[in-house]
């Protein structure tokens, strides 16, 4: 039975990818700081469960003998919330970049399999490529950052070098790779949900669900004019799902978006959409005040964004994947989650 280590296996899309996997031959190996998401699976005999950290280097030992009894090691762990990128930019650097590269170089050494997780922000500001296409490709969109002032970007460019690193380690000692740059991923499980402001700052979608069910502002970052193309964690799990099996070795030493370019929508079309979608299934039929806001106010000095982000999927569909989830499908499945979640409390009190 082949082995699988998922790194920050208990996240947002660890728990999904090892609930899928499940039901195939393989035994998995989940490392994370908390099993809360996966706690419906747990315990399970194919899967054995560890809480260590990445960043304690007493772990590293540990770590390594993991990657040695591994098959293939999915590498999910980073700092992925745009207020960590401005509050704490070294932290953001520490682990998405030196942390993970001791990961990469045990795979090198042990000649282990890695899919290292990215994300779509490696490709920057532009919106695209520089002749004017808005289609990020992964082996032809220039990668361009904004200014160092705007830390915002610590985080793709912590990103952007892993990305780098692991390319060249492929190069010079040999190592099977496949990195997967996520767009926009929405479902069950996603982020943290807030009752007040104060609490914290979620992403996007998470945000904009605390609002609905704790009735708070619905804040548009600098007019929500910015677009998106929003992935239902479904049809994410399938995409990488493809990848893990590899057949002919189609994914090996390439770079792969997963998202629905389909999906594409403004932040404040999405804020709208989920406001209906809310009415339409919520029992609450009360809705937040909607407000706009600049970056720097919502987020910290720093704060910065990119217009559009549009994915090729050319590579995914060659493998015969493609989403099956609209925007509207998506969000109905993820906020009919949330909302039911929060209702069993509500009676429960």
């Amino acid at each position: 039975m082949e082995s699988i280590a998922l790194f920050g296996g208990g996240g947002f899309i660890g728990s999904h990818l090892v609930r899928e996997l499940l039901n195939e031959e393989y035994k998995l190996i989940v490392v994370d700081l908390s099993s809360e998401k996966i706690r419906d699976v747990l315990p399970h005999p194919k899967i054995e469960y560890l809480e260590l950290d990445i960043r304690n280097d007493e772990n590293d030992a540990k770590f390594k003998q993991i990657v040695d009894d591994s098959d293939l090691v999915v590498d999910l762990v980073a700092y992925a919330n745009p207020v960590q990128y401005v509050d704490k930019p070294v932290d953001v650097v520490e682990l998405n970049y030196h942390d993970n590269m001791k990961i990469v170089e045990d795979c090198a050494e042990l000649d282990t399999r890695l899919i290292q997780f990215s994300t779509c922000e490696v490709y920057g500001k532009m919106g695209g490529r520089s002749d004017g296409n808005p289609v990020f490709e992964e082996d032809e969109s220039d990668l361009i950052m904004g200014p160092i002032h705007n830390q915002r970007w610590i985080y793709a460019t912590a990103k952007q070098l892993l990305e780098r690193m692991v390319h060249a380690y492929g190069i010079e000692k040999g190592l099977d790779w496949s990195i997967i740059r996520p767009f926009n991923f929405v479902g069950p499980e996603m982020d943290y949900i807030i009752t007040s402001p104060d609490e914290g700052t979620p992403r996007v979608f998470a945000s904009f669900m605390s609002a609905l069910m704790y009735d708070h502002t619905m804040y548009l970052v600098n007019g929500g004019t910015n677009r998106r193309s929003f992935t239902y964690i479904d049809d994410a799990v399938r995409a990488i799902k493809h990848v893990v099996e590899n057949e002919g070795k189609q994914f090996s030493g390439e770079i792969i978006n997963v998202g629905s370019p389909e999906n594409e929508v403004t932040v404040e079309q999405f804020a709208h959409l989920m406001r209906d979608i809310y009415q339409d299934i919520s029992t609450d039929g009360s809705l937040p005040e909607v407000e706009e806001i600049s970056g720097e106010a919502f987020y910290g000095d720093g704060y910065a964004d990119c217009e559009r982000r549009v994915p090729d999927i050319s590579k995914l569909e060659r493998a015969g994947w493609e989403p099956e989830y609209d925007l509207r499908e998506s969000l109905e499945e993820a906020m009919r989650y949330y909302i039911e979640k929060h209702e069993e409390k509500q009676i429960a009190k």
